[in-house]
């Protein structure tokens, strides 16, 4: 989800790369009911992405699955709306997007776990 999404670009965001930061969140979590794919994020949930993604230094900000006219709508209203504010913390992420869904924070970075032996092809 979003949450998981801003924990990667706080990561990136602290290599101090010279390169865009780009996030393109899922609007929620997608659920099984009734025969489809459902994504929970509401647009007032996208809205707190977007400005969340703009105070970390994202310089493109979009939408991925889940994503509906109505949360683009929301998120162009808060980003021209409400001011800047300060680089969030992990803190601020998840008490306005919810709590990560997963320990890593998805740059790659592996220090501290083991090492996953690669194993050749049976044949």
């Amino acid at each position: 989800g979003a949450s998981d999404l801003m924990r990667t670009v706080l990561g990136f965001a602290a290599t101090g790369t010279a390169r865009p930061l780009i996030a393109k969140g899922n609007a929620g979590i997608p659920k099984y009911h009734d025969g489809h794919i459902h994504y929970d994020g509401t647009p007032e949930l996208m809205a707190e992405y977007a400005v969340l993604a703009r105070d970390a230094g994202v310089r493109i900000i979009g939408g991925c699955c889940g994503t509906m006219p109505e949360h683009l709508r929301a998120m162009r209203d808060a980003l021209e709306n409400k001011p800047k504010g300060p680089h969030p913390t992990l803190e601020d992420i998840s008490s306005h997007l919810g709590g990560f869904s997963s320990a890593s924070d998805g740059t790659g970075d592996t220090s501290g776990d083991p090492k996953r032996e690669r194993r050749g092809r049976r044949g």
